[in-house]
């Protein structure tokens, strides 16, 4: 079990704002309880970066793949990572939080020089202003993930009162025509929920998409923020069925887009 001090933290850590969504596109199949419910709402605060008390500046962490490997447990993807405006000099700890788990704090410690470049110790002179360093001098992360599977990762001071939160997709599921984007990301093992994102649609608007799960049809509605970007949730579980494919499909008067997702039983698949 972790210490006490770390628990806190980690609970902490995720204390991030919940944003309203957009209404839960759901079939047939059984309701999500209410925690699991909060947990999407939670994934998607933690995706948007928004300030808040504890990340004030809205800072977020990005990510530049720098190599590919295959293993004898799959394939890896392995990325540097940035947190850009975080101060430097000063010790912070990561945490990762997978889907369908609690966030893990990572071991070891996290410094980040001034380009924001996350390293295994302070940076020296020499490292001050690099946009990357020695393998064995950054830190990195080798990432195996299914298709529309995000890998959250959370840069904190050891007291919390800074969570800098980072989200990265190997392999995005997602669709565009002309300006509008939609993408998919899994929310739960299996895709028991799956999180929607678009983006390029009209600004401060209710924006209609359609989930068609087996068959069975749920409309819903992205309310878009000024810049056109909007969030929901599509629960494609269809009673009586053990797996299938959702289809969540955007059209407008300026475009027409959809994306696919396989869920249920086999059909988590990490490449």
């Amino acid at each position: 079990m972790l210490p006490a001090n770390q628990r806190s933290l980690l609970s902490c850590l995720l204390f991030l704002g919940l944003p309203l969504l957009a209404c839960i596109a759901q079939s047939s199949g059984d309701k999500l309880p209410d925690s699991a419910v909060a947990s999407l709402r939670q994934q998607v605060a933690f995706d948007g970066a928004r300030p808040n008390e504890r990340n004030p500046a809205g800072l977020h962490i990005t990510f530049s793949k720098i190599g590919e490997n295959d293993t004898a447990q799959g394939h890896v993807s392995v990325y540097r990572a940035y947190a850009v405006g975080a101060a430097e000099k000063q010790k912070y700890v990561m945490a990762i939080w997978k889907i369908g788990s609690a966030p893990q704090l990572i071991p070891g410690d996290v410094y980040v020089n001034a380009k924001g470049l996350l390293m295994a110790h302070k940076p020296n002179r020499d490292q001050e202003d690099s946009d990357f360093v020695d393998e064995d001098d950054e830190q990195d992360f080798a990432i195996q993930a299914a298709r529309g599977e995000p890998y959250r990762f959370i840069l904190a001071t050891p007291d919390g009162k800074l969570s800098v939160p980072g989200t990265v997709v190997p392999y995005p599921i997602q669709n565009q025509d002309r300006s509008c984007r939609v993408e998919a990301r899994l929310a739960l093992p299996e895709a028991i929920a799956v999180i929607l994102y678009a983006d390029g649609l009209a600004p401060n608007s209710d924006v209609a998409f359609n989930s068609l799960s087996e068959g069975e049809s749920h409309d819903g509605d992205f309310h878009t923020d000024a810049h056109g970007h909007g969030a929901a949730i599509t629960l494609p579980n269809v009673k009586g069925k053990n797996a299938g494919v959702v289809k969540v499909s955007v059209s407008t008067k300026e475009c027409a887009t959809s994306v696919e997702v396989p869920w249920g039983k086999g059909s988590y698949k990490p490449l």
